[in-house]
């Protein structure tokens, strides 16, 4: 292992290695199942098929490094999501600035040791003033992982990391149309059905304590980033990204809320949604 993949595995907590081991009945006899455990400290990471392929950290890092020489940017940052289930390495691209806010933009490169989802790149995006982060994910890159050529691989690799630059830029653009279109209640109720399953006639009668509580504090996420970002769909966007940020994530369990879980999800639901709102 060459001196700046350990570097990134050690700067990130990704120096570690996953082993596949076949699982045995209480008789036993060998089942279908294999399990996925850190090599050192043998946690059980994940349950697979006989299928599955391991992907190590340092593989990862490998090529993303070789392939970012390629493209010109940099992978310094990452981490660890749900105890080693899933493991992620970051790439900063310039920062933009959208309506009233700096935007820290990075693109994100997702692996999972637990047989969820194979390798695959997106946007990870966060107001600056609000501190608001928004995941993209932008598709599976598991064909890389079969070419045989190491140069072919990095070059297909080099590729696809040109293409969610690409796709991270129209999201910019997205995001500029956001600033520039004014709220109108519509949308707001348009949203708050969406994420709430809630119809917007019913804000204050027949519904549960729980989900109106959550509604109210919707309501002041949108109040606050009105104030910061004014009357425009991308204020209504970032009271969504405030509220999955910092209302509804979990305290211990964020990151993996934000980039897999619900907040996702909500995230993603609404983002797709306010784009159709702005390019028709």
């Amino acid at each position: 292992m060459n001196e700046q993949i350990f570097e990134l595995l050690e700067q990130t907590s990704l120096n570690w290695e996953v082993s596949k081991e076949q699982l045995f009945a209480g008789d036993g006899s060998p089942t279908s199942a294999f399990g996925v455990f850190k090599t050192k400290s043998r946690q059980h990471i994940g349950t697979v098929t006989d299928k599955y392929e391991i992907y190590q950290n340092w593989q990862m890092a490998e090529a993303l490094i070789l392939a970012s020489q390629e493209v010109g940017v940099s992978f310094d940052g990452g981490g660890v999501l749900n105890g080693g289930k899933k493991v992620f390495l970051q790439a900063s691209l310039p920062d933009a600035f959208i309506g009233q806010s700096g935007v820290k933009r990075n693109i994100t490169a997702l692996n999972s040791h637990d047989g969820s989802s194979s390798i695959g790149f997106g946007s990870t995006n966060t107001v600056i003033v609000c501190s608001n982060t928004f995941y993209k994910a932008f598709g599976d890159l598991a064909k890389f992982r079969h070419i045989s050529s190491s140069a072919e691989r990095v070059k297909s690799l080099a590729n696809d990391l040109n293409a969610v630059i690409k796709a991270d830029e129209e999201m910019i653009l997205n995001f500029e149309k956001m600033a520039a279109k004014p709220l109108r209640d519509s949308m707001v109720e348009a949203v708050i059905k969406k994420i709430f399953a809630v119809e917007p006639v019913t804000l204050t009668k027949d519904i549960a304590t729980v989900k109106r509580n959550r509604i109210e504090s919707f309501a002041d996420a949108l109040s606050t980033e009105i104030k910061l970002e004014g009357s425009t769909v991308w204020g209504l966007f970032n009271a969504v990204t405030r509220y999955t940020n910092h209302i509804a994530a979990p305290d211990k369990k964020k990151t993996e809320y934000l980039m897999s879980g619900a907040g996702y999800k909500m995230s993603n639901m609404t983002y797709d949604m306010l784009v159709d709102l702005v390019t028709i």
